[in-house]
């Protein structure tokens, strides 16, 4: 176990401070304590998500001996929360940008699992990295799969109906949308090929999972950064409340695959 003098995530835990982020709903700025996820935000009563960094949670096998099981269940992403039933889709869209960020941290914890695991043989972090990597590719394939077909197949043909396909911002967004999936392919064949390698991991290939991870993370990061500062105020100004409400109609019938 690392003492808490010389771990900064078990001390930022244990002496939390609070951080202020505006909410993105109403702009009013909300109170969270950095052992929590999210507060409620006093403007508007809408939950706010704390903007996550990778943390000792995310890698490190004795987190949940060093801050206890409940701190460490509670602080876990929530990656099984279900947003689709809250909120108007602009705001669904918005916090499931939050989810993934959240996981881009889990991604960084298993870059780290096995970079350590490669230098000690039978390490128990090696098989935590597989563990990460396998979770962050399964967020991938269901719940950022459905992400983009909320978006690909309703919220981007109702944009374009305003501003026609030329002029649409969409057409961007697709192809960043392409090239993550680029990168998640890949990603996928680095995981099959740790997971066929035995007790030994081969530093080539833990390498290449650390460049890929990195890429896709900043391509990530600047996709929903152009989101949310220009394709989803965009869309508040375009979509009437008929409009959104077709798309929330729409997404019901969407699945994953």
């Amino acid at each position: 176990m690392v003492s808490d003098k010389s771990c900064p995530g078990t001390r930022t835990i244990r002496e939390p401070r609070p951080e202020y982020i505006n909410c993105p709903d109403c702009g009013k700025e909300v109170e969270i304590w950095t052992d929590e996820l999210k507060a409620t935000c006093p403007g508007c009563g809408n939950q706010v998500l704390r903007a996550q960094q990778a943390s000792c949670i995310d890698w490190c096998p004795h987190a949940r001996e060093c801050i206890g099981p409940e701190v460490y269940e509670r602080l876990r992403p929530g990656i099984e929360e279900d947003l689709s039933a809250t909120g108007s889709p602009l705001n669904v869209l918005r916090r499931e940008h939050d989810r993934v960020l959240d996981n881009l941290g889990l991604l960084h914890g298993a870059s780290l699992c096995l970079q350590l695991g490669s230098l000690t043989p039978d390490s128990a972090v090696r098989g935590k990295g597989i563990e990460h990597l396998t979770k962050v590719l399964g967020f991938f394939d269901k719940d950022v799969r459905l992400h983009f077909r909320r978006e690909e197949g309703v919220l981007f043909p109702a944009l374009e109906k305003h501003l026609g396909v030329e002029k649409s911002p969409t057409r961007l967004l697709l192809k960043e949308h392409a090239a993550i999936w680029q990168d998640y392919g890949q990603l996928t064949e680095k995981l099959a090929q740790l997971q066929d390698s035995g007790n030994e991991l081969s530093p080539a290939v833990v390498a290449e999972v650390q460049d890929i991870g990195v890429h896709i993370a900043g391509l990530l990061r600047e996709h929903i950064k152009r989101e949310n500062e220009s394709l989803l105020p965009l869309a508040t100004g375009l979509l009437g409340e008929k409009e959104l409400a077709e798309v929330a109609n729409k997404w019901k019938g969407l699945v994953s695959k």
